[in-house]
């Protein structure tokens, strides 16, 4: 008796697996947060999306910038595609570095006490909040992870 390992979407078609995550070692270089929207384009071609290319460019231009501004080391880079069975697929961008760390609910207000939204040091995450579908920040015990997240459409 043949075995079922997948049940087919309405026209019979089994969809593919989502692919694979990626990864990408980010060197502490002022060249590389431009490395790292190449990177991304050209996954994003690949997976048929282009059209998050410019949200996403932005919201790993400020990642990475961070994670090389306060981790001072190397720093780990990771894109994934998720592709459930029911809802939305979506893009997922994490960035890991040795840093201090910091609770991202510190640096989403609208404005600061200032009135300029320069909480954290800048308006690079407010940029992240806008951007992304959601987003947020993980103490890895070793330093942090900053993940955000893009639905596809």
């Amino acid at each position: 008796m043949p075995r079922i390992l997948a049940t087919p979407r309405a026209g019979g078609r089994i969809p593919p697996p989502p692919p694979r995550p990626h990864r990408y070692e980010l060197a502490p270089d002022d060249r590389t947060p431009g490395r790292v929207r190449g990177w991304i384009a050209g996954l994003l071609d690949d997976w048929r999306l282009p059209h998050l290319a410019d949200d996403l460019a932005l919201i790993a231009t400020e990642l990475t910038t961070n994670a090389l501004r306060h981790g001072g080391t190397t720093a780990l880079a990771t894109l994934s595609l998720s592709a459930p069975d029911r809802g939305p697929r979506t893009v997922r961008l994490e960035v890991r570095d040795s840093g201090p760390g910091f609770d991202p609910r510190e640096c989403i207000p609208a404005t600061d006490a200032s009135g300029t939204g320069e909480s954290c040091g800048g308006r690079g995450l407010l940029l992240v909040a806008a951007l992304s579908s959601r987003w947020g920040a993980l103490d890895t015990g070793a330093g942090q992870l900053v993940w955000a997240e893009l639905t596809v459409d």
